[in-house]
C-alpha cells in the first residue's frame, strides 16, 4: 500500500515548509499524464557545490513525482571519478535505479580548467562505494533517452515522455550528440524527442544570431561545443532557457540556512566539508593574491557576502575584514545550477510557487528561447525571492527525507577507531612556511605573474576569435540585404576583430617566454649553494601558482598546525 500524500512531506503540519509541499503535490495532480518531465542532466558535480545542491533539489523533486530523473552524465576532467561520486550521491537519496554515465573531458583545455580543486573529489567514501559502478558511455546513455521519447512502455500504453536535457556543466557533451545525430545519413534531426534543452550559463541574440554568453563558466569550458549547442538550437528551432548567473546571485541562499543542513546525513557532511573548503578559497584570495585583478577585495564582499558599496559594514570590512570563521554566517550560498534545475521542473510549476509571474514576463521570453538573469535588474519574469524559498525547501526536504537510509548505506563495518576518514585531503609539495617565505621571493613573483598574465591573455585571445567568427556569421547571412554602407561598417568590423585577434596572439607568445624563462630560473635555483627558495617547485607543483589552501584552512579555520 502507497504512502499518503501526507506522509510522504519530511515537514511538521501547518509549517510554512509543509504548505510549500501542499502546493507541489496539488502541482502532480493538475497534470495529464503525459505532463510530468523526463529528466536527463549533465553535471560536472564537485566542480562547485552548486551541482550537488542540483541533485538533492531533482531527487526530491522525483521522489515526490513531479519529474522523472531519467539518467545523469559526469563530464568534465576526471569524469569517471565524478560519475563514482555521482553513483554514491543517488543511492544516498533512494535513486539506486537512476543509470549515470561518464561523459567527456568536458574542456577544450584540460590544462586550463581542470586544476586539482582542493575543494572537490576529495571524498573517498562516496568514490569506494562505486568503485564497481557499470562503465556506461555518456553518449550511449544520452543516445539510448533520446531514442525511448515517444516509445510505448506497455502495450498500449502511454508513449514515453519527450526528454528534457538539463545542462549545468560544460556543453562537450550535448555538442557531440548534436553532432551525431544531424551525420546519420538520410537522416533527420530528432527534434521530436525533446521537450525542451535548459543550461546554466547564458545565451543573447546579436542581429538576430542565437550566441553564447563567453564569460560564462560552463560556455567557456568548451568554446565551440557552447557555438555548436546555440547553433543548433536556432537552425533546429529546439525550445530552451538559459538561466543565467545573475539570476543565481539575486536568489542567493543565507549561509545561516546553509548551516542547518550540515547534521542531515552523510551527503550535508561532505557539503560542509567542501562548502566552507571552498568559501575559504574566494575568502583567502582576494586578501592575498588576486587570481585576477577584479577579483578584489570589493569582489568578495559585493558577491559572495551581496554587501553593497553603501553599507557601513562594507566600509569596515574594507578597513579591516575579520577572520574567516567570523565571515561565515554572513556568506551568502549562489546556487547557479540549483537555479536551472527548478526550472526544468516545468513553467506550472514555477508559476504555483510564485517564482515564473506572467504578468512580467518581457516579449523577448515569449519565443521558443528565454533568458532568465540578462541583467542585473532584469530578470525575464522570474521573482527571485521566491526562486530563493523555494530552492531552500526542497533543499532541506531531500535531505531529511533520504537522511536515514543514508545513513544507513555507508555505515561502516569497521572498528570506528580504525575507520579511514571520509576525505583525503590534498597534499603539497611544500609547508606553509617554506610556501609562505618563497611566495614573497622575485623567482615565484614573477613566474605566478607570467602565469596569471598568460591566463588572461588566453581568454582575451578566445574573444577575440568568438568575435571574429560572429561578425562574419553576421555579415554572411545579412550582406545580401545590406546597404552600401551597412556593407562597408560589416567588413570594417571584421577587420578590426582579425586586427585585435592578431595582437592577442602575439601577446600571448611574449608571455609564454617570459612564463617559461620564469621557471626555467626556478629550476636554476634548485642547484645553487645558496639557494633563494627554501621549497621545491616545478611546473606542476600547486602551490606555485596557487596556495596550499587545505593547509592554510586546518590552520587557520581548524586550529591546527
Amino acid at each position: 500500500m502507497s504512502a499518503s500524500p501526507a506522509s510522504r512531506i519530511p515537514f511538521t503540519e501547518g509549517t510554512e515548509e509543509y504548505r510549500y509541499y501542499e502546493v507541489l503535490q496539488n502541482v502532480v495532480r493538475s497534470r495529464f499524464p503525459d505532463m510530468k518531465p523526463r529528466i536527463l542532466v549533465i553535471t560536472d558535480i564537485e566542480q562547485d557545490y552548486d551541482d550537488l545542491l542540483a541533485i538533492i533539489f531533482l531527487s526530491e523533486m522525483h521522489r515526490m513525482g513531479a519529474i522523472e530523473l531519467a539518467g545523469c552524465v559526469a563530464n568534465h576532467h576526471p569524469a569517471e571519478k565524478r560519475a563514482k561520486f555521482l553513483r554514491t550521491t543517488l543511492d544516498c537519496l533512494n535513486l539506486q535505479d537512476v543509470p549515470v554515465a561518464i561523459g567527456t573531458k568536458g574542456a577544450s583545455d584540460i590544462v586550463s580548467h581542470a586544476p586539482d580543486l582542493y575543494y572537490g573529489l576529495k571524498n573517498r567514501r562516496f568514490t569506494e562505494k562505486a568503485e564497481t559502478m557499470a562503465p556506461i558511455k555518456g553518449q550511449d546513455l544520452i543516445d539510448f533517452l533520446a531514442d525511448q521519447s515517444g516509445k510505448s512502455t506497455t502495450s498500449g500504453g502511454l508513449p514515453i515522455q519527450k526528454l528534457t536535457v538539463l545542462l549545468i556543466s560544460s556543453l562537450q557533451d550535448i555538442s557531440e550528440a548534436f553532432a551525431r545525430w544531424k551525420g546519420v545519413a538520410g537522416g533527420s534531426f530528432p527534434t521530436d524527442k525533446f521537450e525542451t534543452f535548459i543550461s546554466q550559463g547564458g545565451y543573447k541574440f546579436a542581429e538576430g544570431v542565437l550566441w553564447p554568453e563567453m564569460g560564462m563558466m560552463n560556455n567557456k569550458f568548451h568554446r565551440h561545443a557552447a557555438k555548436n549547442y546555440t547553433r543548433t538550437l536556432q537552425s533546429c528551432d529546439l525550445k530552451s532557457d538559459a538561466w543565467s548567473r545573475e539570476a543565481a546571485k539575486k536568489a542567493r541562499l543565507e549561509g545561516s540556512f546553509f548551516q542547518k543542513l550540515f547534521q542531515l546525513g552523510p551527503i550535508s557532511a561532505h557539503l560542509e566539508w567542501q562548502w566552507l573548503r571552498q568559501e575559504f578559497k574566494f575568502y583567502y584570495d582576494p586578501l592575498n593574491d588576486p587570481y585576477m585583478p577584479q577579483l578584489d577585495l570589493g569582489w568578495y564582499l559585493s558577491t559572495r557576502l551581496n554587501l553593497s558599496k553603501d553599507s557601513d559594514l562594507y566600509q569596515q570590512f574594507v578597513e579591516s575584514i575579520p577572520p574567516f570563521k567570523d565571515i561565515i554566517p554572513l556568506i551568502k550560498v549562489i546556487a547557479y545550477d540549483c537555479c536551472a534545475a527548478v526550472g526544468a521542473v516545468g513553467d506550472d510549476f514555477m508559476t504555483s510557487m510564485g517564482i515564473l509571474e506572467p504578468d512580467k514576463i518581457p516579449d523577448y521570453n515569449k519565443g521558443i528561447h528565454r533568458v532568465f538573469g540578462q541583467g542585473d535588474k532584469d530578470m525575464g519574469g522570474i521573482n527571485t525571492d521566491q526562486l530563493a524559498k523555494v530552492m531552500e525547501v526542497f533543499i532541506l526536504g531531500g535531505l531529511l527525507a533520504t537522511k536515514d537510509h543514508a545513513e544507513q548505506l555507508l555505515k561502516s563495518t569497521e572498528d570506528p577507531a580504525n575507520a579511514k576518514s571520509s576525505h583525503q585531503a590534498v597534499t603539497y609539495k611544500n609547508s606553509v612556511e617554506n610556501w609562505d617565505h618563497d611566495r614573497k621571493q622575485p623567482l615565484i613573483v614573477e613566474a605566478k605573474r607570467c602565469w596569471k598574465e598568460l591566463q588572461g591573455i588566453k581568454d582575451k585571445q578566445a574573444d577575440a576569435q568568438d568575435s571574429l567568427e560572429l561578425a562574419r556569421i553576421i555579415h554572411q547571412n545579412k550582406s545580401a540585404h545590406f546597404s552600401a554602407q551597412q556593407n562597408a561598417e560589416s567588413r570594417e568590423r571584421i577587420r578590426l576583430a582579425e586586427s585585435a585577434l592578431n595582437e592577442w596572439v602575439g601577446k600571448q607568445t611574449k608571455v609564454e617566454i617570459s612564463l617559461n624563462a620564469a621557471i626555467g630560473r626556478i629550476e636554476e635555483d634548485k642547484t645553487r649553494s645558496d639557494r633563494t627558495l627554501r621549497g621545491e617547485y616545478d611546473a606542476e607543483t600547486p602551490e606555485l601558482f596557487g596556495a596550499p589552501y587545505e593547509l592554510l584552512y586546518q590552520r587557520y579555520v581548524l586550529g591546527r598546525e
